[in-house]
């Protein structure tokens, strides 16, 4: 499961600070893909038109849509690092714990 990184086999075997680190370059490669940044697109899109065109004229309306917003963008972006996880996996085995450090940038 996407949402429970603790349970991915990529991850097994690992200690603590190695799962942080193939998280960190899952990441480090998610944040290359486009499709990680379209909910942050939509939601500029929807606040230009709200404040514009007034498309939701409640308060209340606004934050439900910006909060939809936020909760698809946290699970796009758990999706994404999922995704990232078998050649962060591979790339942290061939190089090992301060190479995957150089790579982050940390």
């Amino acid at each position: 499961m996407p949402f429970s990184f603790s349970r991915r086999p990529e991850l097994a075997g690992l200690t603590r600070p190695a799962r942080r680190d193939v998280r960190r370059i899952a990441w480090h490669f998610a944040q290359r893909h486009w499709t990680l940044h379209a909910p942050a697109f939509v939601w500029f899109v929807y606040v230009l038109l709200h404040t514009r065109f007034h498309v939701t004229p409640e308060r209340r309306d606004y934050l439900l849509v910006t909060l939809v917003i936020f909760v698809v963008a946290v699970v796009n972006i758990r999706l994404h690092i999922a995704r990232y996880l078998k050649p962060a996996r591979a790339i942290f085995d061939v190089l090992g714990n301060s190479a995957a450090r150089t790579i982050t940038g940390r």
